[in-house]
């Protein structure tokens, strides 16, 4: 963020990013931050809320079946928890793959003398699922972040690609050549007599009826030139 220039961009102790201020629309506009920035504050944010479990177990808060449970709860509403799935979606197969282990660890736990309750602390088989998920995104991962430093130091590389000359590109400066045109004409038609001062008066004028004719007829009003007699 203070490599580019981001002051009003606050990351939060839960690794949200959060403006400080209302942001005009530039800002908005270089506060973008792509996939690879987003897909590793994730990351971090459920790093962070394990850390958080363990912190509340090691101070005594909680017990160590509310520890596994808490774990377990965690695997298994990654995606409710986080917004991973924004940047990169295959996370959905690894939230349907935990959410299938949970239900099917639920209906064999729920059996029999015991009834329907907070949950338990089986969380291995799903704490499994996201360990391969977050070793297979670690090669992506680093060509992500690789890109994101060099093109921070050594900016974007664009291709050179033959651009289309369009009719708008050609019929751009079609009113300057009309322009031109008209003075040179009005130039030529000028007798020999007439001095310099004189003559760029009159060209003067007649080049603001020209200019406020131009802007008539491009917003379809009726050009009605009040000083046309002078």
């Amino acid at each position: 963020l203070n490599l580019k220039g981001l002051p009003y961009v606050h990351i939060t102790y839960n690794f949200d990013a959060q403006p400080t201020r209302e942001l005009t629309t530039k800002e908005r506009k270089k506060s973008r931050l792509g996939h690879a920035f987003h897909l590793l504050r994730e990351l971090l944010k459920v790093t962070k809320y394990i850390v958080d479990i363990h912190v509340s177990f090691r101070q005594g808060r909680i017990d160590s079946y509310q520890l596994a449970d808490g774990l377990n709860y965690l695997f298994t509403h990654l995606g409710k928890l986080t917004s991973i799935y924004q940047y990169k979606y295959r996370v959905m197969r690894q939230a349907r793959q935990t959410r299938d282990i949970k239900h099917m660890i639920y209906h064999r736990f729920n059996t029999g003398e015991v009834q329907k309750g907070p949950g338990n602390g089986f969380w291995a088989p799903t704490w499994r699922v996201w360990i391969f998920f977050v070793r297979g995104l670690v090669p992506l991962l680093n060509r992500f972040v690789a890109n994101l430093v060099n093109r921070m130091f050594e900016g974007r590389k664009y291709r050179a690609a033959a651009h289309r000359i369009t009719k708008q590109r050609i019929e751009a400066d079609t009113d300057l050549m009309v322009r031109d045109d008209f003075r040179k004409e009005v130039m030529s038609m000028h007798p020999e007599g007439v001095e310099g001062g004189a003559q760029g008066r009159q060209l003067k004028l007649l080049e603001d009826h020209l200019s406020d004719a131009f802007r008539c007829w491009k917003r379809h009003a009726v050009w009605d030139p009040k000083e046309m007699h002078q």
